[in-house]
């Protein structure tokens, strides 16, 4: 890619991110919760510049917060140590993410943010702002893509290309070839 497009790819996704953060920290006094955090960040990265990444999908991004942080709570409650239950808390995130197939790497520092904020607030105080933010930051992103790359997130998989014997096959029925009929 050359520069100007990288450039501009760049100047673009730096744009979008200020207009994110600005409107989640306006949201904030609005919501009178704090929306925006560490792990949202680094959500909104993968949104803005691998939007194809499986990863980044809205279900794996919105599920695998909402699962660990989730499990922080229930954390806090269970496992009062913040030592033991911080380390639970997160192998048990990863764990989850894995076998419920909502693996999203930013998720995974929930479990510290919160052990390590030291707050004991309600359950909701935590999911809730969790989900506002995860829910802001995948339609940002269907907005972000669909004004400035002209495609609609969450992108679709690529196609995995024919296998060779389907390519074989079908160069003999005279396709593949430009509609001609090979001998």
């Amino acid at each position: 890619m050359h520069f100007k497009h990288r450039l501009r790819d760049a100047t673009l996704a730096g744009l979008a991110a200020f207009v994110a953060v600005l409107c989640l920290s306006y949201l904030k006094s609005w919501a009178h919760f704090m929306v925006l955090s560490a792990p949202l960040g680094a959500t909104l990265v993968l949104l803005l510049l691998l939007p194809s990444a499986p990863l980044s999908r809205p279900r794996h991004v919105i599920l695998g917060h909402l699962l660990t942080t989730s499990l922080a709570v229930i954390g806090l409650e269970l496992l009062p140590d913040p030592i033991l239950g911080l380390a639970t808390c997160f192998g048990l995130g990863i764990t989850l993410m894995v076998l419920t197939d909502t693996l999203h790497p930013p998720a995974g520092a929930n479990p510290i943010l919160i052990y390590l904020s030291g707050a004991h607030l309600p359950p909701m105080d935590f999911i809730l702002p969790t989900l506002a933010g995860t829910l802001f930051m995948v339609a940002f992103a269907s907005l972000y893509h669909r004004a400035f790359t002209h495609r609609r997130y969450p992108f679709a998989p690529k196609a995995a290309p024919p296998s060779s014997a389907g390519t074989a096959a079908s160069a003999s029925h005279g396709q593949g070839t430009g509609g001609k009929k090979l001998p």
